[in-house]
């Protein structure tokens, strides 16, 4: 019984966060693949960059599908958000 009380919540929440995990690999491929046919890495590292928190670079990434030509799913952009911000912005 109190596997039953106890066990499935907590296997819930261990599989809810594995599906929910970022692959930044993936975004790093995507990033490479999509959005430097726009614009080079300098616009993620520029003094006066537009992007200031992780809200900001979220709502960018999803924006900059349709002019790339991209249709990346939600796990999509969240794996290019992940590779951005660990790899240039280090949002919390």
């Amino acid at each position: 019984m109190k596997l039953i009380k106890f066990g499935f919540p907590f296997l819930g929440l261990m599989l809810s966060s594995f599906v929910a995990h970022a692959d930044i690999a993936q975004g790093k491929r995507l990033q490479e693949q999509s959005c430097t046919a726009c614009h080079s890495n300098s616009v993620y590292t520029r003094p006066n960059r537009r992007i200031t928190s992780l809200a900001g670079l979220q709502k960018q990434v999803g924006g900059c599908t349709r002019p790339a030509g991209v249709k990346w799913n939600q796990q999509q952009i969240k794996n290019v958000v992940e590779y951005l911000n660990k790899e240039f912005y280090h949002f919390k």
